[in-house]
């Protein structure tokens, strides 16, 4: 069975662009994002609050109420547009908000079924995010890998105007895992997200 979240990235032409390449070895493009940082910092606050709500709705129903669950994603997918841009996985500026058309879409399935209303009940308590714990600790390490593999991008890129195919796997399957485990966190699923790129 497949895992109810995904993150997607096509491929597409392989072709990036060599002056995005340069702005992100000279770190200009982080200062390019910073936009988007200080709006999906805010917005972290606020989300916060609202899966925090949710866990009582879910705690008392059974059920994640819609708009809870399309805040949550509407979140994640923007933050994972952000990722996208900086890791050079599309050279398509990410859009404030939500944006069904860009090329880094993050899928979460809406389980219609009744929620565990005791993960409701761990997250009220704030145990959830601590369940998640091994697999932040896990992304921690790796990030710093992923930014020496986002920075040998950036070269790749400069040198013949495209991101290797391997490359481009391995930062999407990074992004996937960090995504599938923020949806957790959220409650946007049930399902402990498994430990693996893939």
């Amino acid at each position: 069975m497949a895992y109810p979240v995904d993150f997607i990235v096509p491929i597409g032409d392989g072709q990036r662009s060599r002056l995005l390449a340069g702005v992100g070895l000279v770190a200009v493009k982080a200062i390019l994002l910073l936009p988007h940082l200080i709006a999906l910092l805010l917005f972290a606050i606020m989300i916060q609050v609202i899966v925090w709500v949710g866990f009582w709705a879910i705690a008392f129903t059974g059920r994640i109420p819609v708009w809870v669950y399309e805040f949550s994603e509407a979140f994640i997918s923007w933050a994972g547009r952000a990722t996208a841009w900086f890791t050079g996985t599309t050279d398509v500026y990410p859009t404030f908000g939500t944006n069904e058309e860009h090329p880094a879409q993050v899928d979460i399935s809406l389980e219609t079924a009744h929620r565990s209303r005791v993960l409701a009940v761990l997250g009220i308590v704030l145990v959830r995010p601590l369940l998640a714990l091994p697999h932040l600790f896990v992304l921690l390490w790796l990030t710093l890998g992923t930014l020496a593999v986002t920075w040998f991008g950036y070269v790749m890129v400069l040198i013949n105007g495209e991101l290797p195919i391997g490359v481009h796997r391995y930062l999407v399957q990074f992004q996937r895992w960090y995504v599938r485990v923020w949806a957790w966190i959220a409650a946007l699923t049930d399902d402990y997200p498994p430990f693996s790129l893939s």
